[in-house]
Formats: structure tokens, C-alpha cells, sequence
């Protein structure tokens, strides 16, 4: 069957329909594909596209994308109302008051009777005249700055230091702000002059980097810096690249290369960190600026004069911006780069290792470049792509076999060709195990760990580690390579021996936690991990290198639940790790994460179906067994020992990483070590919420979940001012309603759903934002559940509290839907205490408004029942808020009360009002009782009897206890 291709306008309509839906990132996505369908010809639909863009784009903040999308639908019309009306809130939110009004009257003049156009320009009148004088006053501002910062007035360095990062906060203040301090470009030559002064200080620098940084989050700005060196764009591309080579200090470097990243979100349109899709139109109008940025980036990698961190950062770059299936600029720039030289050039910096290179390089480099590789092949997304992927590798690998001679330049290709395979099976693996099974290579291999040369001994046993995996196709270089490891692990050189001893490490935990398929005996392996252990405590003795090499042997043994118990009960071991993340960084982040997963049992596993094991074992197959020391009592002591030695501040440490499956692990290991509640404050005092929070933006999808999952542990029992003081707990929200979803197991929900219960306890600002975050349909279908009682639960008390949000108020009380009437009837609940309670609180919220009033007895058809089991009920509290409820309706209006009165429900608030006396529990629902009958007397529709003035009076009860 053949699909049938949708047109432009239906996929319009479905666009409309995501707006609708308030679903913005949809709309946009879909609107951009209508638009792709059509041609500059298709005059009436073209300009509707983009004016429903910009609404989209408008509703996600992309202010600039829906001033551009206006922008090209007026061209089209001129006077389009809608087209002038969004452009003028876009300019309003950039700062552009003045062309906001212009809009905004315009659209006026053209259609006088629309209230939200004339609401619009009473606002920009006086914003216009509030901006005339912040202005004035921003420009002395900035010009008093500039004169300490860049023209010599400074007395001092500690005034220069101050005038820069008071410029720095001005442009993070607001867009006027940024907008001042860059004045036309006139800021560039100031920071490039204190770039360039060799004398200058290294903060002074920075600081100056990063407020070129603030001016450029503006896309128009980013690419008016990038033309602004040469009018034909190549010499101007390569001065914005080489920016990064101007210092070699990695703060700067980073600084540096944060710009390139900006000029890459402006020649796409795009941004990673918004979750910003790229723009396949501004991009293709860029594509020459495209072409020379990524022109001079590939040159970058094989210069000798570029540094170590100017390399990584290239290769970073090109990670996050050259796949487009990983949110990167439009398909086809990848497969262009692997079409030409771009592929080539990346393996050769994959062939290259500090003892022996062509141009600077790290141990750190071989980490960029595998995820690198492994990303840029995941982005062929086509057969035919993949094969010229496949032989552009082929091509590079027949290459270095072939220079691999017996003499000294055939060794220096040995080298190379063995690193680069090692890099393979680091990143796109299936690739490199194909390379490894070429029969020319166990001789290499072996001749290279057969020499005297050190070096080539530690290359080879590193090799045949990394094809030491569940690869039957590598089962041939495995049966020569490891005795060729065990002979190497005997060496006198600790690089060899290291090396090799991860080798045997990874044989020994190949059976895994399973303890029926252990492949070393238990001595052996405890053996191993010792050997392991003295590596990682002389830290005076050994590099960072070795030692992290001792590290992943170990997080291959840490499988094994004696080796855990052996592990956590070695403190110095544990600091010695602790030591090694912050020296090593994230060099050593998969194998310390690994091993800080292992103890803490991160990993999810499958419930075991007691018949069905006898099943397996009947039919004689291999049941896995847990082993008895990886109990839940002997996990918690693993997991308490770790975060007591330091293992948050490790796995900071080790995070700065663009492998999302290291991060994976780290996010999984802070959801474990959160599971118990008194070590929460010590991960929160030591940057577990901040970690987590970038875990929900870098790491896998599991990741992200295992992230956001970890704070909602960190805030479900906790003061949120505390857990997640200030800007925190706004940023914390939308991870914790991403959680919100089906396909998230329970447990996740509930803790996000009573995270955000104690957040919108805070503040309206908050409630505002997960309001924003379109969470309400979300935490409704929990509240809806009848079946999960605790998730329903959590989800009502989350929307009590955002019922103090005049916004949510007005929307529930409003006619139209049914959230009204489920606040009365879950107040009725009887089965579940919890839910009762919230409802009723929020029943007696809600009858404040007099309209909620009347609804509620027009609407909810069995409302004398209901009420009377309010006012019955048996928990006191639920009793006390639903009697408040009930007062309040019979407060509202005289009909409301009258229609109570005429009812059963009448009889049953007399009888609660005796209560007080005889049943203090009971004391304050006969208050609420009494307020209800005072209404009706008000009203005039009872009158006391003679004994309940005589009650009165005396303030004795005449009923007998």
C-alpha cells in the first residue's frame, strides 16, 4: 500500500488543530511543512501559514520567529490585521516599543472595534513613554561602563572587573539592555581590543566573551557579527571561528565557543536549549554563511596551531549542530560533510593519541570524536547514505592497513590504525566490529604486543578490550587476544599492565549480576579488583590516565554483588574515586557512573513469576539468580556509604559530557541515592538539583525521565523555597509536567504530581508557570482515575492549591465544564479519606463565587443526596470544609437557600449543629452548622424555635448526651 500524500491545506488544518489544542510546538512544525509545499506563487495560503506560524511561535516565546513570519505574510498583504497585530506583540516583547505601536495603530486604524488591539496600544503608550526614560537612562548607564571597562578611566583592575560585569548584567537584564550595550556593533571592537591584549587578565577576558555573548542571543545581531569582518563572508567566517584560538585557557575556549554556537542558532534558526526546531527557509537563505562556518571548522581540526580545547570544541560544535535528526541545522548538511572531506578529516583526529600526533591532541579527544561518529552515523537515515558512511571508513581503514609495514613509519600506522579502531568500538560499533574481523589484523595486533615498545603494547591491549563485547563475529580475535592480555598483564610498565587489566576485568564480569554464569572464580575476581584498588590510591604515583584506566576495570567487576560489598566497604577506595572525578572529569564518566549505577542497583529489574521459573526450570532453561547480597537492606547500606564519601559532587564533576548515555547512568544513579529520604538535603546541598535539572536537557529520553523522576523525589517532602530556592523553582516545573504522562511508570507521577502541590504552594508566579506549561489537562486525567486512588489524590491536592491562581479559578467556576462539579462529588468520597478532604477544601474555595453557587445546584441534579453526605461525613475535617461549602451556597443568594432549606438536607445541618457539646472532634462543623442556619434566618426563610432561643440564651443543650 501506497500512503497518500497530504497537501498543503490539510496539513494546515492540522496545524490549526494543534493550536487549538494549545499544542505550539506541533502547530509550528506542521505549519513549516505546509509552507514547504507550497511556492511564492500560492498567494491566498502562503500568507496564512505564516500568520498562524507567528501566533505559534508567539505562544512559545520565539519572539523573533513570529516578527520574521509577520514580517513575510505583509508582504503578501499589507493590511492584514492579524499579520499587524501579532508583529506588534513580538516587537513588544523584543523591546521595540516604537515599531510596536506603529503596528498596533495601524492594525487599529484597520479594525476600531477589536478590544485586545486597543488593550494593546494603552500598553504601548505607556511603555513608550516608560522606555523614553529608561532609555535615557540605560544609554548614561552604558556609557559610564564603557568609559571604565574599554577606555582607560578604571583606577584600578577591581573597577574595571566591576564596570564589565555590570555591563554583563545589564544585557542579561533585558533586551533593551543587551540592546544598549551592543549599540550598532559598536561594543565588538572593545571586547576584540581586550581580547587581543596579551597583557590583559584572564577574568577581564572572559567577562568580555561573555557579554559579546548576551548582545548575540539576538539572531540578527548574531548574524550582523558574523558579516561585520569581510563583506564576502570567508575571511569573516574564519575570524569568528578562530576567535577560540585567541587564549588557550579552557574557560575562554568555552566562552569562545559559545559564540560559534550562537552564529549557528542564527544561520538556522534554531536553539537547542528552547527545543527550538531549525528553520529549513532561513537556513537555505544562509546556506553560503553555512557552508564557510563549517568549511572553517573542518580546516580547525587538522591544524597544528589549534590547541587541544579548541579542537574539542570543534568537534563539540559540529556534534550538536551537524545532525539534524539530533536537532541540528536542516537534513543534508550531513550527508554533504560525509559526501567530502568532512568524514575523513574527523577519522583521522580518531587515529591520533597525545604520545603520538600530528596535531594537539588529549585523552579526552578519542571521547568527542566517538560520540561524534556515532551521532553523525545514526543521521544517515537512508540505506544509500549509510553506505557511503560505510565506505568513506573502509576507504580510511584499507588505508592505514596498507602503510601498516615492518618498519619504523609501518609502526607509527600500527599505532594509528589500532587507535582508530578503538575509537569505533567506542562510537559507532557495529561499524567497528565489522573492521575487526578483517583478517590482516591479528597479526598486526599481535606483532604490536609482541614488541618492546610500551606504547604499542598498551595500544593492542586497549584493542582487544574493546573488542572483548557480545560481537560473535570478534570470537576470533578474542581467542588469540586473551592470552595476549594475560602475557601483558605481567608487564613492568604500568600502562601496559593497566590496560591489560581491564581486559581480564571485562572477562570476569562477563556472566553480569547473574551469579549461575560467573566466569572467574570468586577469589580471582576480588584479585582483580585489589590490583584495581592499587592503582586508584596512589594517586602520587600513578597519572589520572592510569588511574581511570584502574577505574573502568573496576566498573566491569562492580557487577559482581561481593565486589559491590567489597567496594563500599573500602572508604579510601570510594575517596580515591571521588579524587579521580574531579582530576579526570568526564574522561572517567561512563566507568565511575558504572560503578556508582552497579552498587546502587539503578537499573530496573523484571519482576520474577515464581511459575514461571518453575516452568523454565522444568523445561531445563537458564534461570538467572540474584545473588543474596544485592537485597534491598544491603542496597541501601551500598547506596548510603557512597553519598556519605562524596558521590554527588563525583558525579558533578564527571557530567560535562555530550554522551547521553554516560548522562543516562548519572541520572540514574541520583534517582537511586534519592530514593532515601534523610540524604535528600546533602544531594541538594551538594548540586544534585542542578545536575538533575541539565540531565532533563542533555541525557537520553530514559534519562531525562530518571532526571526529572530524581527532583520530584528531591521536593515530594520538602520546604520547595528550600529544595529549589529562587529562579530554581521556576526552571525545576517543566521537567516535573513533562513527567506527567501515561507512559511514565506511576511511581514518577506521584512524586511529580506532590512536587508540584508543595511549588504552587509558593507563589502565583509559580502557579502561573505550570499553568504555562499546559499541565492542567495533565494532572485532570490522574485526577479522573479510579482505579489508581493515591495518584487521584495527589493530583486533587496539586489542583487545590493552583486554585488560588485567580486564572484556574476563574476557569473552573466558569460554564462549560465539569471540573465544578467533581470538587462537590469527590467531597462526598467516603473510600478515601485523602481525596475527600482536598475536595472538600476546594468545594468551600470555590463557593466564594456566587455563579459557582447557582451552577452547582443547577448542574449536579442529585445535590440534596450529595449534600447530605458532606454533612454526614465521617471524617470530621471533610465534614467541617463541606459544611463551609454548603454555608456558602445557602450565603449566596436567597434562591440558593431557599432551595437547601426546602430539602432533606435542612434537617441534617439542624441536627449538626448539636453536635458541638456533645463531640468536640465535631466542634467545627456545628460552627458551619450554625452559619448555614443564620443565612437561612437572614433570609427569613426559618425563625428559632422556643427551645433553640432557650439554647441560646442559657447556652446549655436541651439534647441528653
Amino acid at each position: 500500500m501506497v500512503a497518500r500524500v497530504q497537501t498543503a491545506e490539510e496539513i494546515r488544518d492540522e496545524g490549526n488543530a494543534a493550536i487549538k489544542d494549545q499544542d505550539y510546538v506541533k502547530a509550528d512544525d506542521l505549519y513549516t511543512e505546509a509552507l514547504q509545499l507550497t511556492t511564492d506563487e500560492d498567494k491566498s495560503l502562503r500568507p496564512v501559514l505564516y500568520r498562524n506560524r507567528a501566533l505559534a511561535r508567539l505562544r512559545r516565546d520565539d519572539f523573533e520567529g513570529a516578527q520574521s513570519d509577520c514580517n513575510k505574510a505583509l508582504e503578501f498583504d499589507g493590511a492584514d490585521v492579524k499579520a499587524l497585530f501579532r508583529r506588534a506583540l513580538a516587537r513588544e516583547q523584543l523591546g521595540n516599543v516604537g515599531p510596536a505601536f506603529n503596528d498596533a495603530k495601524e492594525a487599529l486604524r484597520l479594525s476600531p472595534q477589536d478590544k485586545g488591539i486597543v488593550e494593546t496600544l494603552q500598553r504601548l503608550v505607556k511603555a513608550n513613554n516608560d522606555k523614553i526614560k529608561q532609555t535615557t537612562s540605560l544609554a548614561n548607564k552604558v556609557t559610564d561602563m564603557e568609559k571604565l571597562a574599554f577606555r582607560g578611566e578604571a583606577k584600578d583592575v577591581a573597577q574595571k572587573q566591576t564596570a564589565l560585569n555590570n555591563l554583563l548584567v545589564l544585557c542579561r537584564e533585558s533586551e533593551s539592555g543587551a540592546t544598549s550595550v551592543w549599540n550598532q556593533g559598536a561594543i565588538v571592537p572593545f571586547i576584540l581590543n581586550l581580547i587581543n591584549d596579551k597583557a590583559e587578565n584572564e577574568e577581564l577576558i572572559v567577562t568580555g566573551i561573555r557579554i559579546l555573548d548576551e548582545t548575540l542571543k539576538n539572531n540578527a545581531r548574531a548574524m550582523k557579527f558574523l558579516a561585520m569582518h569581510d563583506s564576502e563572508g570567508g575571511k569573516s567566517a574564519r575570524f569568528v571561528c578562530r576567535l577560540m584560538c585567541k587564549r588557550n585557557n579552557k574557560e575562554y575556549v568555552d566562552s569562545a565557543g559559545i559564540l560559534v554556537q550562537r552564529v549557528f542558532n542564527a544561520m538556522a534558526k534554531m536553539d537547542r536549549q528552547k527545543e527550538m526546531k531549525p528553520d529549513p527557509e532561513v537556513a537555505d537563505a544562509n546556506k553560503l554563511w553555512i557552508i564557510r562556518v563549517l568549511l572553517e571548522l573542518q580546516e580547525m581540526l587538522q591544524d597544528p596551531k589549534v590547541g587541544v580545547f579548541q579542537r574539542e570544541t570543534v568537534i563539540d560544535l559540529f556534534l550538536k549542530n551537524l545532525m539534524h535528526m539530533d536537532g541540528g541545522i536542516p537534513r543534508g548538511w550531513s550527508w554533504k560533510f560525509v559526501d567530502e572531506r568532512g568524514l575523513l578529516v574527523l577519522l583521522d583526529v580518531a587515529s591520533q593519541i597525545p604520545e603520538q600526533c600530528d596535531y594537539p591532541v588529549s585523552a579526552e579527544t578519542r571521547q568527542h570524536v566517538a560520540i561524534c561518529l556515532q551521532r553523525l552515523e545514526e543521521d544517515m537515515v537512508f540505506d544509500t547514505k549509510r553506505l557511503i558512511f560505510k565506505e568513506r571508513v573502509d576507504f580510511f581503514f584499507n588505508a592505514l592497513i596498507s602503510r601498516c609495514t615492518d618498519d619504523e613509519e609501518g609502526h607509527k600506522y600500527r599505532i594509528k590504525l589500532s587507535c582508530f579502531l578503538i575509537t569505533m568500538l567506542q562510537g559507532p560499533v557495529d561499524i567497528g566490529i565489522n573492521l575487526i574481523i578483517n583478517d590482516q589484523l591479528t597479526p598486526i595486533m599481535l606483532q604490536m604486543a609482541a614488541s618492546n615498545n610500551h606504547l604499542m603494547q598498551g595500544i593492542a591491549a586497549e584493542l582487544i578490550v574493546g573488542t572483548i563485547a557480545k560481537h560473535e563475529r570478534a570470537i576470533n580475535m578474542l581467542k588469540v587476544g586473551i592470552p595476549v592480555l594475560r602475557a601483558l598483564y605481567d608487564s613492568g610498565d604500568p600502562t601496559v599492565k593497566v590496560r591489560a587489566l581491564v581486559g581480564l576485568c571485562k572477562i570476569g564480569a562477563a556472566g553480569g549480576d547473574d551469579i549461575s554464569k560467573a566466569t572467574m572464580k570468586e577469589e580471582a575476581v576480588i584479585s582483580l579488583a585489589k590490583t584495581c584498588k592499587k592503582f586508584l590510591l596512589e594517586t602520587e604515583k600513578y597519572s589520572v590516565d592510569i588511574r581511570r584506566y584502574a577505574c573502568e576495570g573496576l566498573s566491569y567487576l562492580s557487577l559482581d554483588a561481593d565486589v559491590k560489598e567489597w567496594i563500599v566497604d573500602d572508604s579510601l577506595l570510594l575517596r580515591a574515586l571521588v579524587i579521580l572525578a574531579k582530576s579526570a572529569g568526564p574522561l572517567c564518566v561512563y566507568t565511575l557512573a558504572t560503578i556508582y549505577a552497579n552498587l546502587s542497583n539503578a537499573f530496573e529489574k523484571p519482576k520474577v513469576d515464581e511459575e514461571m521459573v518453575k516452568l523454565a526450570q522444568f523445561a531445563k532453561h537458564h534461570v538467572p539468580e540474584t545473588h543474596p547480597k544485592d537485597t534491598e537492606d544491603f542496597v541501601e547500606k551500598r547506596v548510603r556509604a557512597l553519598v556519605e564519601e562524596g558521590a554527588v559532587p563525583a558525579c558533578v564533576a564527571v557530567s560535562k559530557t555530550e554522551s547521553k548515555n554516560a548522562l543516562e547512568l548519572i541520572a540514574r544513579t541520583l534517582l537511586a541515592f534519592s530514593e532515601y529520604e534523610d540524604l535528600r538535603g546533602r544531594i541538594i546541598a551538594e548540586g544534585g538539583t542542578v545536575l538533575c535539572l541539565r540531565l532533563t536537557k542533555e541525557a537520553s529520553g530514559e534519562g531525562k525521565i530518571k532526571a526529572a523522576h530524581a527532583i520530584a523525589k528531591l521536593g515530594s517532602k520538602a520546604d520547595p523555597t528550600i529544595s529549589f530556592p529562587g529562579q530554581r523553582a521556576y526552571e525545576v516545573v517543566k521537567p516535573l509536567c513533562d513527567l506527567l504522562h501515561p507512559e511514565v511508570e506511576g511511581k514518577a507521577n506521584y512524586d511529580a504530581l506532590l512536587t508540584l502541590t508543595n511549588l504552587a504552594s509558593v507563589s502565583d508566579s509559580i502557579r502561573g508557570r505550570i499553568l504555562k506549561e499546559k499541565a492542567i489537562p495533565k494532572i485532570e486525567e490522574f485526577w479522573f482515575m479510579t482505579d489508581h486512588e493515591h495518584l487521584r489524590a495527589a493530583a486533587s491536592e496539586l489542583l487545590l492549591n493552583l486554585l488560588f491562581f485567580d486564572k484556574f479559578y476563574d476557569e473552573t467556576v466558569a460554564p462549560g465544564t465539569d471540573r465544578l462539579k467533581l470538587w462537590v462529588l469527590y467531597s462526598a468520597e467516603v473510600e478515601d479519606e485523602r481525596l475527600s478532604r482536598t475536595s472538600a477544601a476546594g468545594f468551600a474555595i470555590l463557593t466564594e463565587d456566587e455563579n459557582a453557587c447557582s451552577r452547582i445546584l443547577e448542574e449536579i441534579q442529585s445535590w440534596p443526596e450529595v449534600f447530605k453526605d458532606i454533612a454526614m461525613h465521617e471524617d470530621a475535617e471533610t465534614q467541617r470544609r463541606g459544611l463551609m461549602g454548603i454555608a456558602n451556597i445557602m450565603a449566596s443568594s436567597e434562591k440558593a437557600c431557599s432551595e437547601i432549606v426546602a430539602s432533606e438536607v435542612f434537617r441534617v445541618l439542624v441536627a449538626v449543629t448539636k453536635l458541638g457539646t456533645i463531640n468536640q472532634e465535631r466542634a467545627g462543623s456545628t460552627e458551619q452548622a450554625k452559619r448555614a442556619i443564620d443565612a437561612a434566618e437572614k433570609f427569613g426563610l426559618v425563625k428559632p424555635s422556643d427551645r433553640e432561643m432557650y439554647e441560646r440564651d442559657t447556652k446549655m443543650s436541651t439534647i441528653q448526651e
